[in-house]
């Protein structure tokens, strides 16, 4: 099969080369010629499946409904109003509102199907499921801007909390009548919540419960090795990405198609898929279901800024939680020398937080001192699984023993779909 792929691309390239204008239609070919490679192996449907088809195919409902920011970015968001079998589309029913990782996109919380996709389990518990998608990813688009322009990725998680989050909440709210969601976050979705609640104070009143799925807001203790060495060569690693006029990292069809070539259940180098995936992110050879691989990089990395990653390297040096540092032009952003930390005192909703022993990003004792400034916390669950890690919230064979059957238990005391009369 390498050989065959091998022999493909370079034959590919030294016809086709010298016919292309510009290395956008070069790389359009070359993705083109990927995905028809992709297709020819065995895979699980779901693989190429958009999400659209994904919860269809499922039995779920689907309905896209798209918001606007104020700084003119064009967030999706992708709904399933009501479980399988529930034929009652105009039934109030409360809301579970999930914002991403990053790299990630709505596609994490119903891939897999309903035996392990967090968003499909709330659908069939009675919720009405809300995926956010923010900017930079697949399914985000700018008035103005595309992402070849340099002001398009001029964001970090920052602008995402106090832009995406609050125009997307409300529009969620209006539509459906509720008052107030249950906020689910993941990784970087964690950090985004904490900093809406904490700059936007009035958002904990629509929150009734915020879900922490390993909550990433101190990182000094940080333990990815790779991750770790960029944070210490950041200042390189910026001047070189500023020099090559790199800004921010798309959804890229071709990284998705060489998975699918390189890492499905009949390639020699799958366990290297692996390896890298858990160097990255914490080992955990027994819960990372490899032949889930290909599905997941059909959809992620759906997208990031490299602003955002610099402002988590920033973070793991300085060991604080505080807004992007600009140098020298703090004084103009902020009117201070330093950018100014997040109050973790101002976040009064609810909070229930989940975190695993073998998280490279996000440190059982980074977490504890998040989880010592919170003033209302609901509850904090250490998952009983020692190798459970970052992305084993994505991917683990056993999320809904191991932590989605209790979360979504907790979310049925803050926000009940029978809640009793008053």
């Amino acid at each position: 099969m390498k050989i065959l792929f091998f022999s493909l691309l370079i034959l590919f390239v030294s016809v086709k080369a010298d016919e292309y204008k510009d290395f956008d239609e070069f790389w359009k070919n070359l993705t083109e010629m990927l995905e028809t490679i992709a297709k020819l192996i065995p895979l699980s449907p779901d693989a190429n499946r958009n999400i659209s088809e994904l919860i269809d195919y499922y039995g779920y409902p689907y309905e896209e409904h798209t918001v606007t920011t104020e700084d003119g970015y064009i967030l999706t968001m992708h709904r399933i109003q009501y479980g399988r079998n529930k034929t009652d589309a105009e039934a109030s029913r409360p809301v579970a509102f999930f914002n991403h990782g990053m790299g990630g996109c709505s596609m994490q919380y119903v891939n897999g199907g309903p035996d392990r996709a967090l968003g499909m389990m709330f659908a069939d518990a009675g919720y009405d499921v809300w995926m956010v998608n923010t900017r930079g990813t697949t399914y985000a688009t700018h008035q103005s801007l595309t992402e070849k322009d340099s002001d398009y990725w001029d964001y970090s998680f920052h602008e995402k909390a106090i832009y995406d989050l609050p125009v997307s909440i409300d529009y969620v709210i209006t539509t459906t009548g509720q008052e107030s969601v249950t906020y689910i976050g993941h990784s970087e979705g964690t950090t985004e919540g904490l900093i809406l609640t904490s700059t936007k104070p009035e958002y904990n009143d629509k929150i009734n419960l915020m879900v922490l799925l390993s909550p990433v807001a101190y990182m000094s203790n940080l333990t990815s090795p790779l991750v770790r060495l960029a944070s210490q060569q950041q200042e390189l690693i910026e001047t070189i990405l500023n020099l090559l006029n790199i800004h921010g990292i798309p959804f890229s069809p071709v990284l998705a198609a060489l998975a699918k070539i390189f890492c499905n259940d009949a390639s020699s180098l799958q366990n290297m898929c692996v390896v890298l995936l858990d160097f990255v992110m914490g080992f955990d050879i027994y819960q990372l279901d490899k032949s889930f691989i290909p599905v997941i990089a059909n959809s992620m990395p759906a997208g990031t800024s490299v602003k955002e990653m610099i402002h988590y390297g920033q973070g793991i040096k300085s060991g604080l939680f505080r807004q992007y540092d600009y140098g020298i032009l703090n004084l103009y952003h902020y009117g201070t020398f330093d950018p100014p930390s997040y109050d973790m005192q101002k976040v009064t909703c609810p909070v229930a937080s989940y975190y695993g022993k073998n998280d490279y990003f996000a440190a059982i004792s980074d977490v504890e001192q998040l989880l010592h400034e919170l003033p209302n916390k609901a509850t904090s669950h250490l998952i009983d699984y020692e190798y459970f890690n970052h992305i084993d919230f994505v991917f683990s064979k056993d999320l809904k023993e191991l932590i989605f059957d209790k979360v979504i238990e907790v979310v049925q005391k803050y926000n009940p779909t029978n809640p009793s009369p008053k």
